[in-house]
Order: C-alpha cells, then structure tokens, then sequence
C-alpha cells in the first residue's frame, strides 16, 4: 500500500524555485545527492532520455519500460533504419509521455557513426498546450 508522504504545489515561478521537480540525466553526484531539476521542462528533457536510452527489459518490475533503440542500431544498416528509429521514438512517447507532442525527428547518422553503431538523435517537441518548442539531443 502506498503512502502519501505530503504534497507540494510545484510551478515554475521564482516563488517555487527551491522545489525539486526530479532527478536530472545524466546522474550526477551533487551536495544533495543527485543532480535535480527545478524547471519542468527540464524534467521532460530527463524523462525523455531516462525513456529512451533504457532498454527494454532493463527496469526492474517494468520489464515494458523503455525504447528499444539500442536494439534498432544493431539491425542491418539500411536506408530504413532512420525511419524505424523514428518509429520507435514516436511510439514510446506516446506510451509513456503522452503529455510530450513531437513535432520533428532528426537523425544524423555518418559513416563514422554508423561504424560504431551510434547516431545522434535531435527531437523537437511541445508540452501539453504549451505553444513553445523544445529541443532534447543525446546519442544512442
């Protein structure tokens, strides 16, 4: 049974600054144990890497969890593996992160890149009603 510890009223005002929201990727040691983040739109950002770079399988008691990419990278290198990475990224923000409307996908895959079965993936996106666009970037 879960307990309720108490609440906080969570905004992104200056009012609010001191409120931890999460925890910030890439994990990082701090004076407060990890890296948190106090904006939400850096939450998302975490959220978004923390969902995507995770393989499925990996978390424990969500063996769902997670994307799938590192699996796409290692499949044969066609002109389609760009349009499955897409594909994989769409539908694991609309399982997970439905609160998260992706507007573009970019991958950038060199040769360099591809011979070490790596790309870098740029994602434009929005949150819930919010008209402004943001960017996340990581490779996988």
């Amino acid at each position: 049974m879960a307990i309720e510890l108490g609440r906080k009223v969570v905004k992104d005002t200056e009012s609010y600054d001191d409120y931890a929201i999460g925890i910030s990727l890439p994990i990082q040691i701090t004076n407060t144990a990890f890296g948190q983040t106090f904006q939400t739109i850096d939450q998302v950002r975490s959220n978004i890497k923390n969902l995507l770079l995770t393989r499925r399988g990996e978390r424990i008691l969500q063996p769902e969890f997670g994307s799938g990419l590192q699996g796409v990278l290692f499949e044969f290198n066609d002109d389609d593996v760009s349009r499955k990475i897409e594909d994989t990224i769409t539908e694991s923000l609309e399982q997970w992160l439905p609160y998260v409307t992706v507007e573009e996908i970019e991958i950038e895959q060199t040769d360099e890149l591809k011979d070490i079965n790596r790309v870098n993936v740029s994602i434009t996106f929005r949150v819930g009603d919010n008209p402004s666009l943001e960017v996340v970037t990581f490779t996988v």
